[in-house]
């Protein structure tokens, strides 16, 4: 799981950045960040359990933790237009 675990982290931040993209487009767009969010987001997070786990270094960023924040983008965006009404 050792060898698999940077290629999870990698996966989630290229879905994080699909999710973002998809998010401000018009018209289907949230749909689908929302369906590519929630993989993204296992990944990202399966990634960041199994780097503590086996204490794995980074070098620049850590894919896992970008991963997320993008991956989190149209739960923010959500909240941001129903609290902006």
């Amino acid at each position: 799981m050792r060898k698999i675990t940077p290629t999870l982290g990698w996966i989630g931040f290229s879905l994080g950045i699909v999710v973002m993209a998809a998010s401000l487009m018009p018209g289907r767009g949230p749909y689908i960040a929302v369906f590519a969010m929630l993989p993204g987001f296992l990944l990202s997070s399966v990634y960041v359990l199994f780097s503590t786990k086996y204490q794995l270094k980074t070098k620049y960023i850590n894919p896992g933790f970008m991963g997320m924040i993008l991956n989190s983008t149209p739960l923010a965006m959500f909240v941001y237009f129903n609290m902006s009404k």
